[in-house]
């Protein structure tokens, strides 16, 4: 008999034998970068991954409720100039079970510290919003107080970094200076695990190009903010980020997800080629994620996707709510 999974069924190999292969996936013409990049590490930062990844499901005791896959994918552009991933994700689930806290973070390309900044904002930020939950219902978080108070720890730990630098003098350079040298996008998310007549409510906060999609049944993706450079005539590079505080307290977006559908929260190392959800890109992750992934490998597979023109670091965290049985 086959073995099982969470996912599926795992068919036996032929006695003595093995098999399984491990293949790109391409999507449309995938230009010659993604056969021909020599990847390099960053000399500078040798505990830097070029990959990281996880899938996992979260229970209440022997109640399955919701299937987490994430992965970070260094970008050819990254690989081939030896340049560190500069993505992150965290997570968090709060100590009475009741919430799941997620952030997707994309450093500032331009800023040569700024994966701290984002891997900060993800491990720091998702414990200390975690801890928030522990006596503040999700409608009622200070998202404003909240975001500001990242973008000081990021301060802070940028002057702390760049303390002793010959080139600049810490302690006198202001916040902008600072934001030069270590930057990141921020998108925050809190899920209900505790389900509603089969609905999950998800509350989604972002500063700067990072997104947040539900991909609904049947393949429509649906975006939980305006799509990046929608309806615009020139595209924009320029995004919002932390440390800079925004101008305004970020608006939450609540949204709700079901069994058959899914959160799917990135960086515009995907967010790009992905657009409205309606090309190819959109297509082809609307196949394969119409269900979780049976590993973390295979997902961070999919996300490293080549297609022509995109060689951004990618990053996502999905959620899938599990039917009750």
């Amino acid at each position: 008999m086959a073995a099982a999974t969470e996912t599926g069924p795992v068919e036996p190999a032929p006695e003595g034998k093995w098999q399984g292969y491990v293949d790109l996936y391409v999507v449309g013409d995938p230009g010659r970068a993604a056969a021909g990049v020599v990847p390099l590490p960053d000399e500078s930062a040798w505990d830097r991954r070029d990959t990281v990844l996880d899938a996992f499901t979260l229970r209440d005791g022997r109640t399955r409720l919701v299937e987490v896959r994430a992965a970070s994918v260094r970008g050819l552009a990254h690989r081939a100039y030896g340049r560190v991933r500069q993505d992150e994700y965290g997570y968090r689930r709060t100590s009475d079970g009741r919430y799941l806290v997620i952030c997707v973070a994309d450093g500032v390309s331009s800023g040569e510290l700024s994966h701290k900044a984002a891997t900060l904002a993800a491990r720091w930020g998702t414990k200390w919003l975690a801890g928030l939950l522990e006596r503040t219902e999700p409608a009622d978080l200070p998202w404003g107080q909240f975001v500001r108070g990242v973008a000081g720890a990021i301060e802070r730990y940028g002057r702390k970094l760049l303390r002793g630098r010959e080139d600049l003098d810490a302690e006198k350079c202001d916040l902008r200076e600072v934001a030069h040298r270590l930057a990141t996008t921020v998108l925050y998310a809190v899920v209900d695990l505790r389900a509603h007549e089969g609905v999950h409510t998800a509350h989604v906060v972002t500063v700067g190009d990072t997104s947040a999609w539900v991909l609904r049944e049947g393949g429509q993706w649906e975006p939980q903010e305006a799509v990046k450079n929608d309806g615009a005539d020139v595209y924009s590079a320029s995004v919002q980020a932390l440390p800079l505080p925004p101008v305004t307290d970020p608006v939450p977006v609540r949204t709700t997800i079901r069994a058959g559908e899914a959160l799917v929260l990135m960086t515009d190392g995907i967010g790009d080629p992905l657009g409205q959800g309606t090309g190819p890109v959109g297509r082809f992750l609307a196949d394969v994620w119409s269900r979780p992934p049976a590993s973390g490998v295979e997902f961070a597979a999919q996300i490293g996707f080549a297609r022509k023109s995109f060689d951004d670091d990618r990053t996502v965290v999905a959620v899938w709510p599990v039917s009750a049985r």
